[in-house]
C-alpha cells in the first residue's frame, strides 16, 4: 500500500498551476499511475500535490490529456463523465467507513459527498460549497479533441466546511493520518481510469475504502 504525505505550510497557498517559486514546491508529488481496469494506449501522466495550513487542505492536479472535455458546470453534477480528477478520504477513524469524495472536472466544476459507501452519499449544499475555492487552467466548456494537451486544477477545502459536511471536528496536525486515494478519469467515451493506490474491483468503481492508503500530515 502506497503512503502519501501532506505538507504543512505557513504562507498563503495560491490556487495556480505554477509550482516553482511557490509553496507548492514543498509538496511531495504523487503519481496517479495505476490502471486497474484497462491499459490505455497512452498512459497519460497525472500528478497531484497536497498541502495544508491551520485552515484548509489544498490540492493541485496536473493532467496530460489527448482529449479534454467537460459537459458539466453545475455543483454536484456528473463531473466523472468529463475530464476529471478525484480525491477520496476517510477523515476520522472513529467513523469508518464514512469518507468524503471530492471530484473536480477540468473547468473546475465539483461534486463533494460524504457517506459509508457508494449508494449512501450526502452531497454538499450550495451554501456549504460557497467556501470552497477552485481554479483551473480551462475556464469554459471545451470542445472534444481540444488542441490543449494538458490541464490543471487547484482546490482549497476549508476544514470548517469539511467538518460541517461530515459532522466531525477536523483539525489535522503533524502526525495525523487520513486514509485516502487519488483518481483520474477521461471523458466517458474514452474508458480512461487511473488511481494512485490500486483498486481491486471487477469494474470501474472508486468507492473502495478498503483500498485507501495512508496520508500522513507532516
Amino acid at each position: 500500500m502506497r503512503q502519501g504525505q501532506i505538507i504543512r505550510v505557513d504562507e498563503s497557498v495560491p490556487l495556480t498551476g505554477e509550482v516553482k517559486d511557490t509553496p507548492w514546491e514543498a509538496a511531495v508529488p504523487i503519481q496517479i499511475n495505476e490502471f486497474p481496469w484497462n491499459v490505455p494506449d497512452a498512459k497519460r501522466s497525472t500528478v497531484v500535490r497536497s498541502l495544508y495550513d491551520e485552515d484548509a487542505l489544498y490540492l493541485q492536479y496536473h493532467a496530460d490529456d489527448a482529449i479534454i472535455r467537460a459537459d458539466t458546470d453545475e455543483l454536484n453534477g456528473p463531473v466523472w463523465e468529463d475530464s476529471c480528477v478525484e480525491f477520496f478520504a476517510t477523515l476520522d477513524p472513529q467513523r469508518r467507513p464514512h469518507y468524503i469524495n471530492v471530484e473536480v472536472n477540468c473547468i473546475g466544476a465539483f461534486r463533494l459527498g460524504f457517506g459509508p459507501d457508494r449508494q449512501n452519499r450526502e452531497l454538499i449544499t450550495a451554501n456549504q460549497a460557497e467556501s470552497i475555492r477552485v481554479e483551473s487552467s480551462i475556464d469554459e466548456q471545451p470542445a472534444a479533441n481540444a488542441a490543449d494537451d494538458h490541464w490543471w486544477v487547484a482546490i482549497a477545502l476549508p476544514f470548517e466546511t469539511l467538518a460541517t459536511v461530515t459532522g466531525v471536528s477536523i483539525s489535522p496536525s503533524e502526525g495525523t493520518v487520513w486514509q485516502g486515494n487519488f483518481h483520474r478519469l477521461g471523458p466517458r467515451d474514452t474508458s480512461f481510469f487511473a488511481t494512485w493506490n490500486p483498486v481491486n474491483a471487477p469494474k470501474p468503481d472508486f468507492h473502495q475504502p478498503s483500498e485507501f492508503g495512508p496520508l500522513v500530515f507532516k
